[in-house]
């Protein structure tokens, strides 16, 4: 998946835009990670209504506009066009339609979460970009990094086994993440999710927002996942992967 709520940087234009956008939605649909990332974030960060809070990457906004309400403020950066449209339509939220990278900052937050971006931060800039990240914290404030464990999870073992049809040497960003937190003293934590399909079939068009990136290679080896999702069958034929979420809050003093 490598994201949550958003459609990131992948160029739309080589792909099929229609069968991205159903497959992103009805993963929407078929997850619980909606309100266990809530749950998570409200457990974890003490959230209060003098809190400047700063969205990397928000997509369309649906997390921040959850936290927008117990905060202060609330800025989203997007670079997508189409969900920062989305974004200008939304309540107690300011939008900026930029990458992270190129984002000018002249104030600073009390908490800034980034789900799911750092996998599309460029290699050679991950550690400067969460750098800028901590750089923008006020004193006492938390930062938020949340990505899916490279090892751990039914999700991702479908994603390796994908890559390795391909001859894909795929390396998971959470682990050069991981690494850099520790810089911080970060504390580290581990939630699970699912997706819950009706069948093998409505899976694999799940798994189509991340797939349909590789048009040549998708189609080819749809036989191969297909078999491969029969180990995750539940009795009424339903298929569901779990998705094994890391969490790395760094705090600044």
């Amino acid at each position: 998946m490598e994201n949550l709520y958003r459609i990131k940087e992948i160029n739309l234009t080589s792909m099929n835009d229609v069968l991205y956008k159903e497959s992103f939605e009805l993963f929407l649909k078929r997850t619980d990670e909606k309100s266990i990332i809530k749950r998570f974030i409200f457990e974890n960060i003490p959230i209060h209504k003098n809190m400047d809070f700063l969205d990397i990457g928000g997509g369309d906004g649906s997390l921040a506009s959850m936290i927008s309400k117990s905060v202060g403020t609330t800025l989203v950066i997007e670079p997508n066009k189409k969900f920062y449209r989305q974004l200008l339509k939304r309540k107690m939220i300011r939008a900026r339609n930029e990458k992270w990278e190129n984002a000018r900052m002249n104030n600073s937050f009390d908490f800034i979460l980034a789900a799911y971006v750092t996998t599309y931060f460029p290699k050679t800039k991950r550690k400067q970009l969460i750098k800028k990240m901590y750089d923008s914290l006020r004193p006492g404030g938390f930062i938020l990094i949340l990505s899916i464990d490279s090892t751990r999870g039914s999700w991702r073992k479908i994603h390796t086994y994908f890559y390795k049809l391909m001859g894909y040497a795929h390396k998971s960003s959470d682990d050069a993440v991981k690494q850099i937190a520790r810089e911080y003293k970060a504390t580290s934590k581990s939630f699970k999710t699912h997706v819950i399909a009706k069948n093998t079939n409505e899976m694999l068009k799940i798994l189509g927002f991340d797939f349909y990136k590789y048009p040549k290679y998708f189609p080819k080896f749809s036989e191969h996942l297909r078999k491969f999702l029969k180990r995750y069958l539940d009795e009424d034929k339903s298929v569901t992967l779990e998705m094994v979420h890391n969490a790395y809050i760094i705090t600044k003093k």
